[in-house]
């Protein structure tokens, strides 16, 4: 995350967010960044809730007040980025949650050379002993061109775009709710979200999922 002032007056609490475009087509977004000169922008965009990353107790990864950059950010943030013949391979964590819930994030992502495939992984690591559960919450927004549907098994997705179909499978319970983009013109279009929801305890939890052509 940038540490100029100037720039952080335009950005959002989105550690560990992705965006994702197969082709022509963007897939997986954020909600979009509303571009207004003269009227301030909304601060629901600011929130961790409005980006394609995990969440823990609803509560923002970091936080940006206006014209004062940041009150709340991670202090350290990892990342690492490795290649070979049929991968590309990132890693990330960040201790954004380490004080409060004794949490530590990390996220892989895998994009396969050789087919439209792109796995992810969602480690929530535990620091301490706790009989208290913490909730997460992991989001998907899609853009307005994908329509997306959730199979009988609750664990996969069907998304489908003009020029294509996907499907998103995970090990864990899959619910579509409600999103909004903001296109470049700044028109709040709707949209939906893939939610992936559940409870973290004292072990390491992996939440598995996956997005290929279909």
């Amino acid at each position: 995350m940038p540490a100029n002032k100037l720039i952080n007056y335009g950005l959002h609490a989105s550690t560990l967010a992705f965006e994702l475009s197969i082709g022509k087509e963007k897939i997986i977004a954020n909600c979009g960044s509303a571009n207004f000169k003269n009227r301030k922008k909304p601060d629901y965009l600011r929130y961790s809730a409005a980006h394609s990353t995990i969440i823990l107790n609803n509560t923002n990864i970091s936080e940006l007040i206006e014209k004062k950059s940041y009150k709340r950010i991670p202090s350290k943030i990892n990342f690492d980025f490795r290649e070979d013949d049929n991968n590309i391979i990132w890693e990330s964590s960040h201790n954004g949650y380490e004080k409060n819930l004794k949490k530590i994030i990390k996220r892989k992502l895998i994009i396969d050379k050789n087919k439209t495939l792109v796995s992810g992984y969602d480690d929530f690591i535990s620091l301490s002993n706790s009989e208290n559960k913490v909730s997460f919450t992991i989001r998907f927004h899609l853009t307005p061109l994908c329509k997306a549907l959730i199979t009988t098994s609750r664990m996969s997705a069907i998304i489908k775009t003009k020029e294509s179909s996907y499907l998103f499978n995970s090990n864990c319970n899959l619910n579509l709710e409600e999103s909004i983009y903001i296109t470049d013109l700044n028109k709040v279009v709707k949209t939906n979200q893939i939610v992936i929801a559940g409870f973290v305890d004292n072990f390491k939890k992996t939440v598995n999922w996956s997005l290929a052509k279909h």
